[in-house]
């Protein structure tokens, strides 16, 4: 697998943080690898450094249906989520390097 260095932390925390499409595929990504029980609650029980922390939890999960559901994200909470999910860096980029290329 050739590795791409072109999805450096820095590159990636950008994205997350401005890149409309990045930051909703990312949002979408990171609810998928939450647990099952944790979707339900919308709480983090787990620690397993994978999906969302427990101080973002339920709000990023519900972000997360809204879109699953077919919402965009606008406003302020496309502006909290931006915020949010740029310290998910190296999650995103464990998933982007695991996908075959």
């Amino acid at each position: 697998m050739k590795t791409n260095t072109i999805y450096t932390k820095e590159f990636i925390q950008e994205k997350l943080s401005t890149d409309i499409s990045w930051i909703t595929r990312g949002l979408i990504v990171l609810y998928q690898h939450q647990t099952e029980s944790e979707k339900y609650t919308k709480e983090t029980n787990v620690l397993n450094y994978v999906g969302f922390n427990g101080s973002d939890s339920r709000y990023l999960s519900y972000c997360s249906e809204w879109v699953l559901r077919g919402g965009t994200l606008s406003g302020k909470h496309l502006e909290k989520v931006s915020k949010r999910l740029p310290k998910y860096w190296k999650q995103i980029q464990n998933i982007i390097l695991s996908k075959p290329h």
